[in-house]
């Protein structure tokens, strides 16, 4: 191996990743068609994470020049897998797999695609292969012990996590993988001092920074309640969650009309509880968010992003809701109607600050200002003094019909998460 691949390594292992690509980018321009040169630019791209697409430009340059060498193919199903193309991920997992069956790498690879597509089954079967062949190799450990928390398997997973902290106490992701088990477990105040130790191990890892704040929000019953209902999707892939929605309005439109036609006022509750299920989950990070704000050692956590998305849900949701008591009691009824849209422009409200996509941002925000123009207009007739005019008007009708569509819109990809790089 030559100096400059030396040197390289030796800076990715210091994560100087820039200086180390620097260095490949010398030794190939002496050697344009090694397969080492652009396998380990390959692999250095995958570890700093900021272009996915060029890493896998350089992976495919290796295996042209060895098309033979298994854990080439291992690391462009990792990177795969990052550019979010699973189904390709798992079926170039399995041609390493067929190159060598007894590289770990590769079976790691193949568990991570799997449990991509949420095959959880299958993908818990590859982390213990890999495991098998490499009983002491940190990120197929972690990955189970993952895979076994998703899947509702808690216990294992807890079992897992301390078979690897007696073998790696110093080890940040196992640290904030036991967070998170811990918060599945319903442990909360175990999980933050999980999270706590993570980010003293590693100040920047993001996996347990998010952690501390769902620790932190998770002491609101509701929010325990729906970080529930979040653990419960996670188990599933995305096509399936769209299922299970369809499915669960389906069945309340069904049940609405059985209940409606025992008495008028008996499909009410049933009315409540659907509504709370379809905005509660659109509202409750962004309440989370506000709440932290309102604890000074708390909200030290959380980004400029999270906080003013905070203060915007937060404001919308509780100045709407003090306009709605108005409205029902001393003041004009159209002040009601105008605070239950403000109310119901806190759910496109808060897919707007910390929303990575930036045609989302655009699209959730022209929707929030759209419905705060509707309660304006409300707001606006009890000014003129329409204090009876109930609530079949054209701005009430619009800004609902708006804040409904942001519950299912809000559940696009494309507009809640950047494309990947």
């Amino acid at each position: 191996m030559s100096a400059l691949l030396l040197h390289a390594k030796a800076l990715r292992e210091r994560r100087r990743f820039p200086e180390a690509i620097a260095a490949l980018h010398q030794h190939l321009v002496a050697d344009p068609d090694d397969f080492q040169g652009h396998f380990e630019l390959a692999v250095t791209r995958l570890m700093e994470g900021e272009d996915h697409r060029t890493a896998l430009l350089d992976i495919d340059r290796a295996i042209a020049q060895e098309p033979e060498v298994a854990i080439a193919h291992a690391v462009k199903s990792q990177i795969l897998n990052r550019l979010e193309r699973h189904a390709e991920a798992l079926s170039i997992a399995d041609d390493a797999i067929a190159l060598d069956p007894e590289l770990d790498a590769a079976w790691f690879s193949r568990a991570l695609a799997l449990f991509e597509l949420r095959r959880l089954p299958e993908a818990e079967d590859a982390a213990r292969k890999a495991l098998e062949l490499d009983p002491d190799d940190a990120d197929s450990s972690n990955l189970l012990s993952t895979i076994l928390r998703i899947a509702g398997k808690v216990d294992q997973a807890q079992s897992e996590i301390g078979r690897q902290l007696a073998k790696d106490p110093e080890n940040a992701w196992t640290f904030a993988n036991a967070g998170w088990a811990a918060l599945q477990a319903g442990d909360r105040h175990k999980a933050e001092e999980l999270f706590r130790e993570a980010l003293r191990l590693d100040a920047s890892m993001e996996h347990a920074r998010l952690g501390l704040l769902e620790a932190f929000k998770s002491k609101s019953a509701l929010y325990r309640l729906h970080l529930r209902w979040v653990f419960f999707l996670q188990r599933h892939s995305e096509k399936n969650q769209w299922a299970i929605v369809i499915g669960i309005y389906l069945a309340y439109r069904l049940g609405r009309s059985i209940l409606a036609s025992v008495h008028p006022l008996a499909a009410a509750g049933l009315v409540v509880v659907y509504l709370f299920f379809c905005f509660g989950g659109w509202l409750a990070s962004g309440l989370g968010h506000f709440l932290i704000l309102t604890d000074r050692f708390a909200r030290l956590a959380l980004k400029p992003c999270e906080k003013r998305d905070g203060l915007a849900v937060g404001g919308l949701f509780f100045l709407g809701l003090l306009l709605l008591l108005a409205g029902v009691t001393v003041l004009p009824l159209p002040v009601a109607i105008a605070g239950g849209l403000v109310m119901g422009a806190a759910v496109p409200g808060g897919m707007i600050f910390d929303n990575p996509s930036v045609k989302g941002r655009t699209l959730f925000s022209l929707i929030t200002v759209a419905v705060l123009v509707c309660a304006a207009i409300e707001a606006s007739r009890a000014m003129s003094g329409e204090s009876s005019a109930g609530t079949n008007t054209g701005s009430f009708t619009l800004g609902l019909l708006l804040v409904f569509l942001c519950t299912w819109i809000g559940g696009i990809s494309s507009l809640r998460h950047a494309a990947p790089k």
